[in-house]
């Protein structure tokens, strides 16, 4: 039998777009899909295409098989393959899928104890949970098939796998739904070509070793699931819709700021005159326009470990504008030489902040009062900050809020502050165990959003109420 001729795809009607796929040459395939679209139905044929295609081109040869195979538990395979899911429960559904293509006649052994099948030719396929990234060290790889990979840890691919397939000059083949703007969008699919899924157009790379495909619920013609999808579409909530059934990347389930979008906040500065506070402001829409900053405010978040933060925002009389960011790991809040000058630190980092807008106030995280200490005593405007975590949240809601009046919002985003918009997105309610969320924040993509709160919500905070406008319960 020559394995190169078997045809797994006999009997299999793909509808256009998994076609697509299937006709693809590119190293990498990214599939991001509605639910339902047959994404991991595909996912597993392109797999073993590439499988096929690495053994009729005589990838791994030339190849000594073991001698003794009995005394040997682990045997070094021609070609290795991992099929890789957010944990061990989910791989099974790459196992079932596997199972439909790969012929019987290929199939050495199929291990369900080790998670592992032998193909014919010392081919090894793996299937790993993605739960401990640790996990996925210390192997060259010919291919990965990584399903679900939203829901990974980044490191996942940058610290492990990206390693692996570079050993050997492997493949990889993505299928997933977007889970919000995260590592995958930004470093996955970012990299390939553009794709009506919610992306800003000029952020992909068109990195030829890269191809995106993308495609809807909607576009699976199974008659049975169109009226399913279609009952979904008229009774889920639209957020829903947009990211399960659309597959849209700038659509969030349990995202704190619901009200934030990349078409309405993010704006774009350039400083016309710093001693007047004058800035050019073009806003989402196109719209351009000269901003006088009464005064400028910062928020602190500390870290070491965790990003240290520090938001620069500019107030007129009712808007606030994020619009200079520093976000820095593992730098010292004070360094200074024999003979007291300061080296690089916190401290002299924030000092030439301090220079160019003049701070009114700096609000700081209050659990590390030695830090704020050291800050004042440089001269530089820092305070406590009341940490009050919901009514902080609801009063940063409602400036994101677009006001009915006005068609605008009262907060916006100077897009170079990358950090800040990537946690924007990505910061989220807790989930409790039944799957509901919980009005408590994630402890995760929250060192800007804690900034911002500091910052927005002490600013506005008199004996009296508010600076302008209200917070109501």
């Amino acid at each position: 039998m020559t394995l190169v001729e078997v045809d797994p795809f006999a009997d299999w009607k793909p509808h256009d777009k998994q076609i697509e796929v299937m006709e693809s040459r590119a190293r990498n395939n990214v599939l991001n899909c509605g639910r339902r679209g047959g994404k991991t139905n595909v996912g597993a044929r392109k797999f073993f295409d590439n499988i096929l295609d690495d053994i009729e081109h005589g990838k791994g040869l030339p190849y000594r098989p073991p001698k003794n195979l009995k005394k040997m538990k682990k045997p070094k395979p021609r070609l290795e393959y991992w099929c890789i899911s957010p944990t061990y429960a989910m791989s099974e559904i790459q196992q079932e899928e596997l199972s439909d293509v790969l012929p019987e006649e290929m199939i050495e052994s199929w291990d369900l104890s080790k998670n592992r099948v032998w193909l014919k030719g010392w081919v090894l396929i793996q299937f790993k949970s993605a739960d401990k990234p640790k996990s996925l060290v210390g192997k060259g790889l010919d291919g990965v098939w990584l399903d679900e990979a939203s829901k990974m840890k980044a490191e996942t691919w940058s610290g492990y796998l990206a390693y692996a397939l570079a050993d050997k000059g492997g493949w990889s083949v993505w299928t997933t739904t977007p889970e919000g703007i995260n590592w995958f969008a930004e470093e996955i699919v970012l990299k390939g070509q553009w794709i009506d899924a919610g992306l800003e157009d000029e952020q992909y790379q068109n990195d030829p070793e890269w191809r995106n495909f993308y495609w809807t619920s909607i576009d699976n013609p199974i008659p049975e699931l169109q009226r399913n999808i279609q009952r979904m579409i008229e009774t889920y909530p639209d957020r829903y819709v947009q990211r399960e059934i659309y597959a849209k990347f700038n659509v969030f389930h349990g995202q704190v700021y619901d009200e934030f979008r990349r078409d309405v906040h993010l704006v774009s500065m350039k400083c016309i005159d710093a001693g007047m506070n004058l800035y050019e402001v073009t806003y989402a829409n196109g719209e351009q326009k000269d901003i006088i900053f009464n005064r400028f405010i910062g928020g602190m978040d500390h870290g070491w470990n965790d990003p240290a933060v520090l938001l620069v925002i500019g107030c007129t009389d009712e808007d606030y504008y994020i619009v200079e960011e520093s976000y820095v790991q593992h730098i010292n809040v004070l360094v200074v030489d024999d003979n007291g000058k300061l080296e690089d630190c916190l401290v002299k980092r924030y000092k030439e902040f301090d220079s160019k807008y003049h701070f009114d106030e700096i609000w700081a995280d209050p659990s590390e009062p030695e830090y704020i200490s050291t800050y004042r005593k440089y001269d530089l405007p820092v305070k406590e900050a009341d940490n009050a975590i919901g009514p902080g949240i609801k009063e940063v809601a409602s400036l994101y809020k677009v006001k009915s009046g006005t068609g605008r919002p009262n907060l916006y985003v100077n897009r170079e502050c990358k950090n800040e918009i990537k946690e924007t997105e990505n910061y989220k309610w807790k989930e409790n165990r039944d799957g509901q969320h919980s009005e408590t924040p994630e402890d995760k993509n929250n060192h800007t959003q804690d900034s911002k709160r500091y910052a927005i919500y002490n600013d506005r905070k008199t004996d009296t109420g508010f600076a302008f406008g209200s917070i109501t319960s």
